[in-house]
């Protein structure tokens, strides 16, 4: 029988000890600890919680949700249909013209129907147009009109413009551009240190004292709006509501050449209470293109202007919508080689800026640039006679493709809404 090699000997210090006795104690402590390991349990640890991930942004055309509060309830109020929904655009010569405006006001009214004309300048204004209505002219001798983008005043009311009388029988009034028998509601924005006793269509009017801007009563009147002045005592209007105490859709466009977007936040404090006192639904935002044409534009001090005013209009418009509308594409540097050297330099960065704000924010943001083809499309624009030839202005027909691109995509992302 052949020896078990187990049982072979180990000198070990004069004792001579079987080998498998010392690779038994050699394993006794491990053996121990798995034991030990397999009766105790470790002890409960609470599942951390969970993080929701944000939800993705919605997308519709070049419209995207960032998760704006305010969107379903505009939805609910628009499918209503019995109240009024005011719809207010901020910006510059793209607003101004009204020919994009006065493009997405006709396709609103035409769906939710017309609640009138929304908000006019107090008197023509050179390189302002409404679609709706033709302010009169001001006559030197009988108004003294200020403009907030050549000139300065100490309070700058929403609009931009002031219209100060210079004495009884001062006229003023609005046309429109066809016979309308319709009758509307009239306010004006006004400003006066004593009470204003005006005549409106023949009918004598009293406003009171107000050291602030502030609307006048509503008056139900007609067209053509005439306005004449009953008191030697000056007065300022900053601008005219026009409504039809109806249903419906109100577009107001405040445009103003070459307005950036900080221009608002240079009037008068009161500004933004008159803003909320017209209760408007949905603020669209139509600023960048003059920020891009400023090559000393820095990033840090764009995007902290930009987040600051965003976020004031939030706290004091709670329940708006904001929108954003990207800068359009556009064409400077006319002589360079490729369309990429021939942009304003710092448009790129305006438009990154806009959307991260917008992002940040939580608002709406409208690609204006993406709905033209993208970056470089102007030149194709301008073939197709839908961009003007200085390299920033849409033509009319341009201007009026754009609105309904935004129409079709606000009211993609409004169908959508609980």
């Amino acid at each position: 029988m052949s020896p078990n090699p187990l049982l072979n000997m180990t000198p070990l210090a004069g004792l001579t000890l079987p080998v498998f006795k010392l690779q038994q104690r050699a394993l006794l402590p491990l053996l121990a600890a798995l034991l030990l390991a397999g009766c105790l349990q470790p002890p409960a640890v609470e599942d951390a919680p969970q993080v929701e991930p944000p939800p993705a942004p919605a997308v519709r055309g070049q419209l995207t949700d960032f998760g704006d509060p305010a969107l379903a309830a505009l939805a609910a109020r628009l499918r209503s249909g019995g109240q009024v929904t005011h719809i207010v655009q901020l910006g510059d010569s793209h607003t101004a013209a009204d020919f994009f405006t006065g493009s997405l006001r006709e396709s609103l009214q035409e769906h939710y129907g017309d609640a009138g004309p929304g908000w006019l300048p107090p008197a023509w204004i050179r390189g302002q147009r409404s679609a709706t209505l033709k302010p009169d002219g001001a006559d030197g001798k009988q108004w003294l009109l200020t403009s907030s983008r050549l000139q300065e005043h100490d309070n700058f009311p929403l609009g931009g413009f002031v219209l100060e009388s210079q004495g009884e029988g001062s006229r003023i009034g609005l046309q429109p551009y066809a016979a309308d028998t319709g009758s509307y509601r009239w306010r004006a924005l006004y400003q006066s240190g004593q009470p204003a006793s005006i005549r409106v269509n023949g009918e004598t009017v009293v406003w009171p004292a107000s050291a602030r801007w502030q609307w006048s009563e509503p008056v139900a009147t007609q067209l053509p709006l005439e306005l004449v002045t009953q008191d030697a005592r000056p007065f300022a209007l900053g601008g005219w509501m026009l409504d039809r105490d109806a249903p419906g859709v109100l577009l107001s466009s405040l445009g103003i050449n070459g307005a950036t977007g900080s221009m608002a936040w240079r009037w008068g404090d009161g500004w933004l209470d008159s803003l909320a006192a017209l209760e408007p639904r949905l603020l669209i935002l139509a600023y960048g293109t003059n920020e891009a044409f400023n090559d000393d534009l820095e990033r840090d001090s764009y995007y902290a202007a930009l987040s600051g005013q965003l976020a004031a209009l939030r706290a004091a418009l709670p329940q708006t919508v904001l929108l954003l509308a990207g800068a359009p594409d556009a064409i400077r540097y006319r002589q360079e080689e490729g369309c990429n050297a021939r942009r304003p330099r710092p448009l790129a960065m305006v438009q990154a800026v806009q959307r991260q704000v917008a992002r940040e924010q939580q608002t709406l943001y409208w690609d204006w640039q993406a709905m033209m083809g993208g970056r470089c499309s102007f030149e194709r624009w301008q073939d197709d006679n839908l961009a003007q030839p200085d390299g920033v202005h849409l033509t009319r027909a341009g201007y009026e493709a754009s609105a309904r691109a935004l129409y079709r995509d606000l009211q993609a992302l409004l169908q959508e809404q609980d």
